[in-house]
């Protein structure tokens, strides 16, 4: 979550990945315990990475950004090895988006592949799928993460969410997370000059299975006064309704 690191005050979001390890105090006096940071991994320099972000902030969570798109598979071998000398664990992710090829041909695409690449690993990292609904294309999300469960389910524990997509689409997604029995969820927060869908995303994960609770809904009461003053004595309540302010946990 580039977007805003602080969103664990804001929305109570437990868990952040970030590409820079300079941030970790940061998120750390924010509320984020160490093993919830995941630190995004490129293929160069990153020994150096792995090695300061261990021994100088105690932090093992690494992630690598779709492999097979990016042609990363020895990068993503020889990152899982040398990860686990330190006692750390990798996550890697794809997204797929050829309807035609996954429902018609059964081909399975770069989720196929990663698959196939952390099963060739020592140890296999953990796999994540970031395929979202979306306007141009009918492929649905939730059979891809279905394949990744039904292949290796001891590797799949989380999946990515990009929060603009609407409710319904929001719905069905932590739903079948639950369907999963997976544990752990990053949510994508969608920039569009605003932090877009989150809001939404919450509100969905909430009556899905608590993803998020809501603890604080703020309440605005409405009331009629002869003046422009405020006079409890001679104003009249009216009726209260919700402004859309929200507090998570």
């Amino acid at each position: 979550m580039p977007r805003n690191q602080n969103y664990f005050s804001q929305y109570g979001c437990s868990m952040v990945l970030v590409g820079d390890p300079n941030l970790i105090p940061q998120l750390h006096s924010y509320g984020y315990s160490l093993d919830s940071i995941f630190i995004q991994l490129g293929p160069t320099g990153w020994q150096d990475i792995v090695d300061a972000t261990v021994n100088e902030y105690g932090v093992k969570r690494f992630y690598i950004d779709e492999p097979i798109r990016n042609g990363y598979q020895q990068f993503v071998r020889d990152a899982s090895t040398f990860i686990a000398l330190w006692g750390g664990a990798l996550t890697i992710s794809e997204s797929y988006f050829d309807w035609y090829d996954w429902y018609i041909n059964g081909g399975r695409g770069r989720i196929g592949a990663m698959v196939d690449l952390a099963l060739s690993c020592s140890p296999p990292p953990f796999v994540c799928c970031h395929t979202h609904f979306e306007d141009w294309d009918l492929l649905d999300p939730r059979d891809q993460w279905t394949y990744i469960h039904d292949r290796v389910p001891q590797l799949f524990k989380m999946v990515i969410i990009k929060s603009g997509q609407t409710a319904d689409e929001m719905t069905l997604l932590w739903g079948h997370a639950n369907n999963l029995g997976l544990n752990q969820v990053l949510l994508y927060p969608f920039w569009n000059g605003y932090y877009a869908g989150v809001q939404t995303a919450l509100t969905q994960g909430n009556s899905e299975g608590g993803w998020a609770q809501r603890y604080f809904l703020e309440l605005r009461e409405v009331w009629c006064c002869p003046s422009i003053y405020w006079e409890e004595d001679v104003c009249t309540y009216q009726y209260s309704d919700y402004t859309g302010g929200a507090q998570w946990f």
